[in-house]
């Protein structure tokens, strides 16, 4: 483990990522708008609710009228894609294939979705697992029933309807091996999606780019002036308080943590459940993951939550194009060995 740092352990605060938004809050005012006239561009940003969460789009065109469709465009594929995609949708796909077990001819876009999810759970030894949605619907169900964790038969139960080797995928159909079997793209789709709205902001010729949707956030060239897209590292515990700031030029960056719905007030249950367990990781406070897109760090930070310090660093570090810090549950920092050349 490399870069490692002890730090006290103070009051309950979110561990967050926000987008310093690039130029607009570093340049700001008048000098941005001078950076904007020398570059003969426009910036446009616009916020909505989708996904369950804020979505920001940060991005600069030569053609006003044209940036202000085109982050229009952005936001439709993104509901577009919601629907497809959204578990909790009656009627999408996904929706279709929990209610029944099957979904025949699936939509290019779930079925690329759902491939590299099993991919992922292969990788990471099923420390992320898109069949974890029984466990999550069973915690769910207790703590609204009765404000508590559901008994240990009952996580057994579902434990034993989690396991992505399970699902068969193809063009044909993606169906599920045990009856009562239960997918979540939750780890991935919202990666997978935050993707997709770069690409269609770069065909629609924006050439400054940032998507933002609760910390999913991916980036295409530099923010105006030159600069990187500035993406700070919120402390997970200290209001205020911050582990750095992230310098992208084209990556994208996720964060997994207690904090984002938790069960309990300590934290000690959440909406992270390790699908080898059936119980929230004892051992993790936050992830962040640095990755060539958005998808990628999203199943990523996942995993290495559950995998936890040791085998979750492990895991950055023996892949291309991947770099991480984890927190500790007892607020101890931990950096890959290359998290450094991201560092503003």
């Amino acid at each position: 483990m490399s870069d490692e740092s002890r730090r006290g352990i103070p009051r309950r605060q979110v561990l967050r990522i926000t987008a310093a938004v690039g130029a607009s809050a570093i340049l700001g005012g008048g000098l941005l708008r001078a950076a904007l006239e020398r570059a003969d561009l426009h910036q446009v940003r616009r916020t909505r609710t989708q996904m369950g969460t804020l979505v920001t789009i940060t991005a600069a065109h030569p053609d006003a009228e044209a940036a202000r469709k085109m982050v229009s465009a952005t936001f439709d594929e993104i509901e577009r894609l919601e629907s497809l995609l959204s578990r909790h949708r009656p009627g999408t796909p996904v929706w279709s294939l929990n209610e029944t077990g099957v979904v025949r001819a699936p939509p290019p876009e779930v079925l690329e979705v759902i491939q590299e999810g099993l991919d992922y759970s292969t990788l990471t030894a099923g420390a992320f697992d898109i069949t974890i949605a029984p466990l999550l619907n069973l915690y769910n169900s207790s703590f609204s029933r009765t404000g508590a964790a559901p008994h240990r038969e009952a996580i057994q139960r579902a434990l034993a309807l989690v396991g992505f080797q399970h699902v068969r995928a193809s063009q044909r159909e993606i169906a599920f091996e045990k009856p009562g079997m239960a997918v979540t793209l939750d780890g991935i789709a919202k990666g997978y999606i935050v993707d997709r709205a770069v690409v269609v902001l770069r065909e629609h010729g924006a050439t400054s780019v940032l998507v933002d949707a609760g910390g999913d956030m991916a980036s295409a060239g530099e923010s105006l002036g030159g600069d990187p897209w500035k993406i700070g590292l919120q402390d997970p515990r200290v209001a205020d308080g911050s582990l750095g700031v992230l310098g992208l030029r084209g990556e994208s960056v996720a964060t997994s943590g207690d904090y984002v719905h938790y069960l309990t007030p300590d934290m000690s249950l959440h909406h992270i459940i390790d699908p080898r367990t059936g119980s929230s990781p004892a051992h993790t406070s936050g992830v962040s993951v640095v990755a060539p897109s958005a998808m990628a760090a999203d199943a990523l930070s996942t995993a290495a939550f559950v995998l936890g310090p040791e085998e979750g660093l492990e895991l950055l570090d023996r892949l291309d194009g991947i770099e991480g810090m984890i927190v500790t549950k007892d607020q101890m920092v931990l950096r890959s060995r290359g998290l450094s050349r991201y560092m503003a």
